[in-house]
């Protein structure tokens, strides 16, 4: 399973990183920090996931995951942010997950096997 993460917190970026790779079933795809960063590889072949945080201006968080799952109808959009208000919004966009802000392994690994049986489900 291929995915992205698309922040300008590169600390949080990097903290993720270390947290997925651990996992052997996940592939690294690209760290973005804009919109206009995510190259044609991607459009290409959409991630399986993508960790999108919130309410940063050099990314339109809800317009990447549109154009993600307009290419990939089954890729988990997983939003990450700081203040819980904003898992309400992110629900509204059909969001797989949330992640808040500051997070943990076993926050993440939750996460992830929430996500991926949801996905099953829909199959």
């Amino acid at each position: 399973m291929t995915y992205i993460i698309a922040t300008t917190d590169r600390n949080g970026g990097d903290e993720l990183i270390n947290i997925l790779k651990e996992d052997k079933t996940l592939v690294f795809q690209g760290c973005f920090t804009s919109f206009k960063a995510i190259d044609a590889s991607v459009w290409e072949k959409p991630p399986d996931m993508a960790f999108i945080w919130l309410g940063e201006s050099e990314i339109n968080a809800f317009r990447l995951a549109s154009e993600i799952k307009a290419r990939n109808p089954f890729s988990i959009i997983i939003f990450v942010g700081s203040q819980r208000e904003s898992a309400v919004e992110a629900f509204e966009h059909e969001a797989d997950g949330f992640l808040l802000t500051p997070f943990d392994k076993k926050k993440v690994s939750h996460l992830l096997l929430q996500s991926t049986k949801k996905e099953e489900m829909k199959s």
